[in-house]
Parts: C-alpha cells; structure tokens; sequence
C-alpha cells in the first residue's frame, strides 16, 4: 500500500516526498527582518570601513549602481520621482521577489540582497562614491539624519519585501554550485499555490510604502529641497 502520512515517508518503496512542502522558513516573519537587517548593518558597517581606510575616495563611482542612480536625474520632479520609484520597487524590491522563487538547502536565494546590499552601500558610503552629492557638505548630524531618512528607509523596506516572501519558492536546488553534482532543481509547489500569511502580507505592502516614501525623500534632495 502507498503511505503519504507525512513529510519524508516513503511513497512506493523508494519515492521520498519532499519535506517542509511549503518551502516557508520556520520562524515569524518579525524575526525574519530582524535576522537580514542585522546581517545588511554587519556587512554595510565593515564594508563602509573598508572602503573608507582602504580605497580612494570616489572609487565606486564608475559602478552600475552609481552610475544607474546618476542617469535617473531629469530635471523634473515627478519624472525623477518616478524612475527612482520605478527603481527601487521594480528593479530591486522585484529582484529580490524573483530570487525568492527558488531556494538553496532551505535557504531563500533572496537572502543573498542584504549582504550584495551591505556591500555595494557600506564602499559607495566610505568612499564618497555618490553620483549627485558630495558627504563633505554635510555635518555629522545632518549626514545621518539624511542617510537614515532616505537610504535608511530604502534598505529597512528591501528587508521587508525579502522577509515577506521568503516562503514562496517553487524550485529547490540542493547545491549553491552548478558543478557540484547536486544542482539540479526539485520542483516545491506552483506559482498557483503560493500563498502569504496575513503577517506577510503586511510586512510586504509595508515595505512598498516606505519604498514610495523614500523615492519621495531622495527626489526632494535630489531638486534642492
């Protein structure tokens, strides 16, 4: 007889279902913020060192990111305000719902953005690498309140987004390494049968939210304001 009590018992003598089905991390989604914005600040705050004792200043202005954030500037407010948005929600925040369709032994591949994130902001911040403006302008005090107001939100609302969908997986690869033997991918579930929880769904909408209101902030600095 075929037996399908539960997860990891034997169908057919031989056919292993795969567990945790869901592909949803075990915690709350609370601590799963917790638990990437804790590893972003780690990675941003070495990275921001580094960059600073380490590299010449304006180092990371030649990057893709420095330079996509120089090419948003147009001269209006609400075309500037809509690529920035378009940006950040579409590019990035889309990015990392895309990664999280897979996952690697159990890990979402989103989990990957806050360390490229901690890294790419922490060298841009130590180096003095922004397309637009120039650290030295500012004092301590306005410095940080700008930098929380503004790329501060931006990165919170990315973790939030990450956080919020790291349970919708639909393909598992047992190997980060294509050459391991062990790449291929086992098909989890659907895109029909992924499914957010209440929690998750407002950690999402929230992190949309403060995606709008960080574009607004950063366009307003951008014109002057």
């Amino acid at each position: 007889m075929t037996e399908v009590s539960g997860p990891g018992r034997l169908l057919n003598e031989g056919t292993k279902i795969m567990p945790a089905q869901s592909a949803a991390p075990p915690d709350g989604v609370i601590k799963r913020v917790l638990f990437l914005y804790g590893l972003y600040t780690i990675v941003h705050n070495l990275a921001l060192a580094a960059g600073y004792y380490l590299l010449p200043e304006g180092f990371m202005r030649g990057s893709p990111q420095v330079v996509l954030a120089g090419a948003v500037a147009t001269g209006s407010f609400w075309s500037e305000f809509g690529l920035t948005l378009l940006t950040n929600v579409v590019l990035t925040a889309g990015l990392a719902v895309l990664l999280n369709l897979t996952q690697v032994k159990g890990t979402p591949t989103g989990y990957v953005m806050p360390v490229s994130l901690g890294i790419v902001t922490g060298l841009v911040l130590g180096t003095n690498s922004f397309a637009a403006n120039d650290l030295k302008q500012y004092n301590a005090w306005e410095g940080t309140a700008l930098g929380l107001s503004i790329g501060g939100v931006e990165t919170f609302a990315y973790m939030l987004v990450i956080a919020a969908t790291a349970g919708i997986a639909v393909q598992h690869y047992r190997s980060w390494w294509r050459w391991s033997g062990e790449w291929a991918p086992t098909k989890i579930k659907s895109l029909r049968e992924i499914r957010l929880s209440r929690a998750e769904i407002g950690c999402l909408v929230g992190g949309l939210a403060l995606l709008v209101l960080g574009a607004y902030r950063e366009t307003v600095l951008a014109m002057g304001g």
